[in-house]
């Protein structure tokens, strides 16, 4: 095989690559980039490109959050128990997730690999609609009502994997040698540990609680199938004002979403690439 048909073939798979990328991108953005533009429209109409550009919906979203009599005053207590649910579960993730990663990278025990699949993988491809269901079924036939926890446990459930990936890569990053000295100069294992260890872990912890966070303050599957009167998410709320009255004031609460998200996504990188500069 001569040069010029390598480098053709090369030049072809390399087009062919460049294209199917440019692709997915327009279908991952596409629907971002018209919620975006949506919610600068001046008309109640969902007409696409909107007539003109306005922060009207925007006013609106404020009026609704300041204002308790308002016919949406339902979404600020929403925004808040999302952001309860979301800290609780971050909260449950840090407490679970780091002893657990500790133990999964220092210690070798009998059926290790089952076990760290369970935590690591299963929660991560199993359907949120069948653990919605088999929760709302349990919940139902024990007559027991949790309340705000029903839906923490629930999200903790599939965000705990995100949360123990970043802990056991940064944990794998720190030497042994390092808790070994220590507790040679005198050290406990639960100091060594304390001082040597979640120091220089704390970047993927961060990182870690801000995923779960975001995670699970976007969860719609498992909120629908255990919210109730009292504890009403916002990703419920959005999800019965667009099937009732479908108003842009949904494409300004979603845009502020979105912008939270990305936030939280540009903080991470800049832990993570601090981490990584940092092991150099």
């Amino acid at each position: 095989m001569d040069s010029d048909t390598t480098i053709g073939r090369s030049g072809g798979e390399a087009k062919l690559v460049a294209g199917l990328t440019l692709v997915l991108l327009v279908l991952l953005l596409l629907p971002i980039a018209m919620v975006l533009v949506m919610s600068f429209t001046p008309v109640t109409t969902l007409q696409f490109p909107p007539p003109g550009w306005s922060l009207k919906w925007y006013g609106e979203v404020w009026t609704m959050l300041t204002d308790p009599d308002g016919d949406y005053s339902r979404l600020g207590s929403s925004v808040l128990t999302s952001v309860k649910i979301a800290a609780l579960t971050s909260l449950t993730c840090l407490l679970a997730g780091v002893p657990a990663s500790y133990a999964l990278v220092r210690f070798r025990f009998a059926g290790q690999r089952l076990v760290e699949e369970m935590l690591l993988s299963v929660p991560i491809i199993f359907p949120t609609v069948v653990l919605g269901v088999s929760l709302l079924v349990i919940i139902s036939k024990t007559g027991v009502d949790l309340g705000l926890f029903q839906i923490v446990i629930a999200h903790s459930i599939i965000a705990l994997p995100f949360m123990m990936r970043n802990c056991v890569t940064a944990i794998q990053g720190v030497d042994p040698a390092l808790q070994e000295a220590a507790k040679t100069l005198g050290a406990s294992g639960f100091r060594a540990f304390a001082e040597i260890v979640l120091p220089l872990i704390r970047g993927g912890i961060s990182s870690g609680i801000l995923l779960v966070f975001v995670l699970s303050f976007n969860e719609f599957t498992l909120s629908y199938f255990l919210y109730t009167v009292d504890v009403f998410p916002l990703s419920i709320w959005l999800f019965q004002q667009s099937n009732t009255s479908f108003s842009p004031t949904v494409f300004a609460v979603s845009s502020m979403i979105i912008l939270f998200n990305i936030a939280v996504i540009l903080i991470v990188d800049a832990i993570v690439g601090t981490r990584r500069r940092s092991s150099r």
